[in-house]
């Protein structure tokens, strides 16, 4: 792959083509009386791939190394502080958003409305693997760098977080899914500063295991908000307070690490991942 700009643009947007024809193709049939009731749910997971189905088509067609690509992005080998902070922030997000959602709200404490704590680790391992995490490898392991290749991490995390809504659209029409019980500008606003933060944990460990396993647990952390678990987060001023939380945590990584990198390594591009290395080149960046 050639490591201009114009190129890394043409495979985003081949990316984006095939991610929202995958699962927008797939998740059609949850609209129309042609399937089983009992597929339903499969086609909605099934469809959840679709960002990683778009940056394999996009490497793909471009010429990109695909071994390259995995090799360099799923990296074990880091600080083990990432892996933390991965593991930390989404119930210090959720923490923090219940106490909004009481100081500035008036809400009440409801622990008794929270899943019990023993099914926290096992929502973060199944999202990992087969929810929201694993869509990381297509939104922070291709897209982000694709665009980051061009401009700064900030617009790149922007970029993405917009898309990264579009394909969220046809689940807020459906009934019964996750997103047709958020309002949606603060669930969009949301989106937008959470990629900052995905990009900051990306662009700083290098591995796209990172933001896969901080999604693996801002998903199911919603049963454990201190104000009433899913219902109370899925209020205009419950996901409001989530939202105001993600907006601080966004700008402060901003004010700190700047806008160009969002990091204090260089920020990560497509081109440096699809590049065949050396095995002495290799390990020196390990």
């Amino acid at each position: 792959m050639d490591s201009t700009g114009d190129d890394t643009l043409r495979a985003f947007t081949v990316f984006l083509v095939g991610t929202l024809a995958f699962s927008w193709g797939l998740w059609v049939f949850l609209f129309v009386d042609l399937v089983p009731s009992s597929a339903l749910s499969i086609l909605a997971r099934v469809g959840g791939f679709g960002p990683l189905v778009g940056a394999l088509v996009a490497l793909y067609v471009t010429g990109g190394s695909i071994r390259e690509w995995v090799r360099s992005n799923v990296r074990i080998r880091i600080p083990a502080r990432w892996f933390g902070w991965a593991l930390v922030l989404p119930p210090l997000f959720i923490g923090f958003a219940g106490l909004v959602h009481v100081v500035v709200f008036g809400a009440s404490v409801d622990p008794d409305a929270s899943n019990p704590l023993w099914f926290y680790p096992i929502g973060v391992v199944v999202v990992f693997f087969v929810g929201g995490g694993q869509e990381e490898l297509g939104w922070r392991g291709f897209a982000l760098p694709a665009l980051q290749q061009r401009f700064s991490a900030l617009l790149a995390s922007l970029a993405v977080g917009l898309v990264w809504v579009l394909w969220h659209l046809p689940l807020f029409f459906l009934p019964g899914s996750t997103q047709s019980d958020l309002p949606l500008v603060p669930y969009v606003v949301a989106l937008l500063f959470g990629s900052i933060v995905l990009t900051w944990l990306y662009n700083s460990s290098g591995s796209v295991l990172v933001p896969m396993l901080y999604h693996g647990g801002i998903n199911p952390i919603a049963a454990y908000f201190p104000t009433g678990g899913v219902e109370a987060v899925g209020t205009v001023t419950g996901y409001g307070s989530y939202t105001l939380v993600l907006v601080v945590a966004g700008s402060v990584l901003l004010a700190v690490y700047g806008s160009r990198g969002l990091s204090n390594r260089p920020r990560v591009t497509l081109a440096a991942l699809v590049a065949p290395r050396l095995p002495a080149e290799r390990s020196r960046r390990e």
